[in-house]
């Protein structure tokens, strides 16, 4: 699934030409209800400058959002964090080790931000171009002192309560008798099923699901897109009149970072972009749904030429930009844990973290 030439410029292009109504400030006390947080894994600034110059120049519809900032991303023990440290931080506002995932250092369970929008009668989704049970999508809705609990992660997830769940593989949902990866015997899929949710596992399947509630475990030949996902998501989650929290992932910028291929590396952030394109559209058409996109932290230590000096993460500062009610809240520099404190204040859960 690689573009190249002028297909990734037309993607990137088409997704800011899309975007240019998005430019206008909107009221900066007017009341929001839902929120949309998309994350760029390993999307740091030259990610999205080197993803711009690809397109010919053109601003990403991200960059076209009129409210932007930078944010830092140290973990509780590391000033370079992971993915479940970042992710942790950005869902609950509090600081933890590398390799946790929605707990404090101690051990301690951590309320996230989706947690409190569902508490608060809100309509909640996860989205990921990883399995559910990666670091950063499992930091909303799961609670382990290891990312690498991926069985007790995923039963987690499959109880969570979320009303819409799109990720990639379905290994640890399924016992080894079923060719999943569980030593348990569990059926995952089964007991999703058995509690109301409408389970696909192809992009056709998604388009086709009639289904409130519904849990998509996709194969990468087969998957759907992000901007697919994320508007089969805002097409359910938006019937609820109490709002929404809507968290989108798109992980593979890490991964391709990881690996020094920086083409496809702007290639995901050019499928990034059209996500946030869809979400901004209908935020702009809503009007009360705030939009943050950001990322967890920055991977490769990329240079403005392109050229990779790491294979791992960096600490440096990660962009944060916003679209919608009171969107001028995340300008200026800021912390990871910041993000979460903001939205419930913007759309109404509360003081968090408690």
């Amino acid at each position: 699934m690689r573009l190249r030439g002028t297909r990734l410029a037309c993607i990137l292009l088409c997704a800011g030409l899309l975007c240019v109504a998005c430019a206008v400030p909107v009221s900066g006390e007017k009341a929001a209800d839902s929120a949309i947080l998309l994350i760029g894994d390993g999307m740091g600034p030259l990610q999205i400058h080197l993803a711009r110059k690809a397109s010919g120049g053109e601003p990403l519809a991200m960059e076209r959002t009129p409210f932007s900032g930078t944010l830092t991303t140290h973990s509780a023990d590391s000033d370079v964090t992971d993915s479940a440290a970042a992710g942790t931080a950005l869902a609950t506002g509090r600081k933890t080790n590398n390799g946790m995932v929605g707990v404090a250092p101690d051990g301690r369970h951590l309320e996230t931000i989706l947690e409190r929008a569902r508490a608060a009668g809100r309509s909640t989704g996860i989205i990921t171009t990883d399995a559910l049970h990666g670091a950063t999508p499992a930091s909303f809705a799961a609670h382990v002192e290891s990312r690498g609990e991926r069985e007790k992660i995923a039963a987690q997830i499959a109880a969570s309560g979320v009303d819409v769940m799109l990720g990639f593989w379905k290994g640890w949902f399924l016992p080894k008798s079923a060719g999943g990866e569980r030593e348990d015997g569990r059926d995952l899929v089964a007991e999703m099923r058995g509690a109301g949710y409408e389970v696909v596992f192809t992009g056709d399947e998604l388009r086709q699901a009639k289904g409130n509630r519904i849990v998509g475990l996709f194969e990468d030949d087969t998957g759907p897109t992000p901007a697919e996902m994320v508007s089969a998501a805002l097409a359910r989650l938006g019937k609820n009149p109490k709002g929404f929290f809507l968290v989108v992932e798109e992980a593979r910028i890490d991964w391709e970072c990881h690996d020094h291929k920086l083409e496809a590396a702007i290639e995901r952030v050019g499928l990034l972009d059209a996500a946030v394109v869809t979400a901004l559209d209908f935020a702009r058409d809503d009007g009360s749904t705030l939009v943050v996109v950001t990322a967890d932290h920055e991977t490769g230590g990329l240079t403005p030429e392109g050229k990779f000096t790491t294979g791992g993460h960096t600490d440096t500062p990660v962009r944060v930009l916003a679209f919608g009610p009171r969107a001028q809240r995340f300008t200026g520099q800021i912390d990871n844990t910041d993000v979460p404190r903001r939205i419930a204040e913007v759309v109404g859960l509360g003081s968090f973290p408690e």
